[in-house]
């Protein structure tokens, strides 16, 4: 019902015009054309000089305007039109207009508020823009009772609480009956600020409880899809997707062995919007599971037994189907030593499932076991015609003529055409045990040859100062076994129990200061031994009876007519010292060089002392290796010089001369 303010505005908007430097007096209760008092409000409407152009109040006239209200000055501002709606609403009044306004929204709400909370929530926003938009279509100069109100209150309790402290004795019970007197007589001075606080908190706690309400109502549901499948109820889904995801489920519980197995499967599901508590959805297992139920088949649950990926049958319980697995291996395994593993060769799977009783595919532990002691595919042989070779056969059933020859190992392939028949195909059976142990066993690790220079050997001479041996390491591999034999090994590990010494040979840097005579080289890279000693007091041969010595001799004399004692004795070729011997028997004081592929000199009966190399030196062609003398058996100074190949002596003469 519209209350006398409000007809009174509205009466005063429709006839009544106001005028510039006027003075108007009016009340909450009746017209102003027929009240006057004290408490009259004055409105004074001022000139178009003494109106403000700005939104504030200097401080220092805050007394002269504290009871004039300015109307909105734009820039199309017209001194003899004065808004009545900015002259008469002031900031309270619209306060206090949206205060009622969403109260009777709120009521509203509370009697026409779905079961469901939706409608509130919509009215809510709907409420929050219109305040929204009511705030921001306030005008931009407020009235300050409002503000001088909430001010007078603060200077009022500041003053209780000042008189509080004035108090020695029970400060507490006088301040407490001064504040209780206080808002008593407040809620009468002040009574337009105590009406446009509670216009603005009680919609607002309105609010605040609706919202409270909703949270509570909606904390334990939610809105879900009730799934309508071959005409019975599934349960309650979030989205569509946990039905497909259910439905795939379904579709893998059937095996995909099972023909046609999704037929019962395809039909498409209704849906049905509904609010529900969150702990009556269903996931996807439950759909799927209601899904095979009411698919119209004879569906019962049982575990399927898979080898290497394809399907073998159903058993109604697995544990009877690893039972019967079991007992395959149990020969194996009260045979197996301690560490050894045995296993089958192919994947065994159990696969739980669902599985049509009337189809056959279910079987009881007595057929699954007969069936594996049966071999799933025969031998394979072929038999050999004229024409046939290893490779064509191979070629034939899709073999290498090495596999050819490891299937049949007692067969002779180089008389191929004497073979009736050969293996192409090994027996094939359903599961194959593989035993699996560890066995270790002793490798030699070789020696490395180190080569190293010094200076204490002659350039070109090599020594052996160290003798190399071989390590061993124990090498630690898993063998596995198949029908008996070593299939495959793979490597665990490795540890070594003796580390290998390497081989360490001396080379020679040192150069000596014997020296080096040159001389004609012949064709064969050769020259002649001495310098200064050239005949030949004995040939290569067989020398005659008469000669001390006689019988065949292995080179050649060499002597100098006047006295050979002391005549350098040099390298024929470049080599390196076999023999570099002092002594007095047979060939006596010797030297013996090797020229390399097979060729090697011997100089002998040389003079004591005069022996310059030694064994392992490399020497150079023309470099002295001693005198000519007459040690050993030997009848009188000269050089014997010999040319061995291969071990055998040949004539000197075809060599240096």
């Amino acid at each position: 019902m519209e209350n006398n303010k409000e007809s009174f505005k509205r009466e005063l908007s429709d006839t009544v015009s106001f005028k510039l430097n006027d003075t108007y007096f009016f009340d909450d209760d009746v017209p102003y054309s027929a009240f006057s008092g004290e408490d009259a409000l004055e409105i004074i409407i001022p000139s178009e000089e003494e109106a403000p152009t700005d939104n504030t109040i200097p401080a220092e006239e805050t007394e002269k305007y504290e009871n004039t209200v300015f109307p909105s000055v734009k820039k199309s501002f017209k001194p003899s039109e004065i808004s009545v709606t900015d002259l008469l609403y002031t900031a309270e009044d619209k306060i206090e207009f949206i205060g009622e306004e969403a109260v009777r929204l709120v009521k509203y709400i509370f009697s026409k508020a779905s079961p469901l909370f939706v409608i509130p929530w919509l009215l809510i926003s709907n409420l929050a823009v219109t305040v929204w938009k009511k705030l921001r279509a306030l005008p931009k100069k407020v009235h300050l009772s409002l503000t001088d109100d909430i001010k007078r209150i603060a200077l009022e309790l500041k003053a209780i609480v000042n008189a509080a402290k004035a108090v020695k004795k029970k400060r507490a019970l006088v301040f407490s009956r001064a504040m209780g007197k206080y808002f008593l007589m407040s809620f009468k001075r002040h009574s337009h600020f105590w009406k446009t606080l509670l216009n603005i908190s009680l919609p607002l706690a309105t609010c605040f409880i609706i919202f409270l309400a909703g949270r509570v109502a909606t904390k334990d549901s939610t809105f879900a899809l009730e799934v309508i499948y071959n005409g019975s109820s599934l349960g309650y889904i979030e989205n569509t997707d946990t039905f497909e995801k259910g439905r795939a489920q379904a579709l893998g519980l059937l095996s995909s062995s099972q023909e046609n197995a999704d037929k019962g499967l395809s039909k498409q599901p209704q849906y049905k919007f509904s609010r529900v508590k969150i702990s009556e959805l269903s996931n996807s297992q439950m759909i799927s599971e209601g899904i095979i139920s009411e698919s119209g088949e004879n569906y019962v649950r049982a575990c399927g037994v898979y080898i290497d990926g394809e399907f073998i049958c159903a058993v109604k319980n697995e544990s009877d189907a690893v039972a019967v697995f079991s007992k395959i291996l149990a020969p194996y395994e009260s045979k197996a030593e301690e560490g050894t593993m045995v296993n089958f060769v192919e994947e065994i799977e159990y696969i739980q499932g669902y599985y049509n009783e009337d189809s056959g595919l279910i079987w009881d532990t007595g057929k699954l076991q007969s069936m594996l002691s049966k071999p799933k595919a025969e031998a394979k042989y072929h038999k050999v015609k004229k024409g046939d070779s290893p490779a064509s056969v191979a070629k034939q059933y899709g073999l290498t003529r090495k596999q050819l020859r490891t299937l049949n190992p007692g067969k002779d392939f180089d008389k191929f055409p004497s073979i009736k028949k050969l293996l192409v195909a090994e027996e094939e059976n359903y599961v194959r045990v593989k035993v699996m142990k560890t066995r270790t066993r002793k490798v030699s690790i070789p020696y490395e040859t180190v080569e190293r220079q010094t200076a204490t050997l002659a350039k070109g001479t090599k020594k052996t100062s160290q003798n190399g041996s071989y390590g061993q390491k124990v090498i630690t591999e898993l063998v596995t076994y198949i029908n008996g034999e070593i299939s495959y090994t793979s490597f665990l590990s490795e540890k070594i129990t003796k580390n290998p010494v390497n081989k360490i040979v001396l080379i020679g840097t040192k150069t000596y200061s014997s020296p080096v005579y040159g001389g004609t080289v012949t064709s064969r890279g050769f020259t002649w031994p001495t310098r200064g000693a050239y005949s030949i007091s004995s040939r290569y041969g067989y020398r005659n009876p008469g000669i001390s010595g006689w019988g065949f001799h292995g080179g050649i004399d060499i002597i100098r007519y006047g006295g050979s004692s002391g005549i350098p004795v040099v390298a024929s070729a470049s080599g390196t010292v076999v023999t570099a011997y002092s002594g007095w028997s047979g060939y006596g004081h010797t030297v013996v060089i090797n020229h390399g592929n097979g060729i090697s000199t011997r100089y002998a009966h040389m003079q004591p002392g005069s022996i310059c190399v030694r064994a392992g030196q490399y020497v150079y062609q023309g470099q002295q290796i001693g005198r000519i003398g007459s040690t050993g058996n030997s009848t009188g100074p000269h050089l014997h010089f010999e040319v061995l190949v291969n071990g055998r002596k040949v004539n000197p003469l075809n060599y240096v001369r």
